[in-house]
This record gives C-alpha cells, structure tokens and sequence, in this order.
C-alpha cells in the first residue's frame, strides 16, 4: 500500500512538473529528433549522390528536405505568436478588471450633483 501511494506521488510530482514546461521539451524532443533525421537523410543523399551522378532525383532530397524545415520553423513561429496573444489578453483583461473596479469609485449617482441649486429648483 505504501509502495502505490509512493509511486503516485512520485508520478503526481513528475507531472506537475512536466505540465508547465510540456510545450518545451516537447519542443526541443521534436528538434532533436528533426537534428537526426537531417543527419540521416544527409547521409542517403551523399551515398545516392555518388551512385548517380547526372540525375536530377538528387534535388529531389534537397526540396523535401527544406520543405519540412519550413513547416517545422513555421509551426514554431505561429507557436510562439499564439502564446504572445494569449498573454497580451490576459494582461488586457486584467487591466479592464482593474479599471472597472475602480470605476465603481467614480461613478455619479444622480445627475443632480452636475445642477447648480437654481437650475435644480426650475
């Protein structure tokens, strides 16, 4: 019984932990992967190279390779202007709670108070 309640813990602390940093290393996990797959494509592209020379299918390594950097870097961009704007409307709604709050200080509760005695007694 213990030993369960210990492993959750454990796997409850991991996650929260992990929670706020996911979008993180789940970025840097894809980079990584993306650094290897490059490599390897490179490699295959160097072994082809050499065992066709005058072909054109070679330039066909070199597109679909600087196609998935530019959905990768792409992806990352929008990402990241994505969190940009969910902090830029939270900092708004928050400054409009502020100010509503202080306007309930401000606000007039009869127009009378605008009247001069006179006008009032018209």
């Amino acid at each position: 019984m213990f030993k369960w309640l210990g492993k959750q813990f454990a796997y409850g602390r991991i996650y929260l932990w992990a929670k706020e940093r996911l979008s993180g290393l789940l970025l840097t996990i894809i980079l990584l992967i993306l650094v290897f797959y490059i490599h390897s494509e490179y490699l295959n592209y160097i072994e082809f190279k050499s065992e066709n020379e005058a072909t054109y299918i070679g330039l066909s390594f070199v597109i679909k390779n600087f196609l998935i950097l530019a959905i990768v870097f792409g992806y990352i961009y929008f990402y990241r202007k994505i969190n940009q704007t969910k902090v830029s409307l939270k900092q708004t709604k928050e400054t409009i709670i502020k100010e509503n709050k202080t306007d309930d200080k401000e606000r007039v509760k009869s127009l009378s108070q605008f009247l001069d005695d006179d006008e009032i007694d018209r």
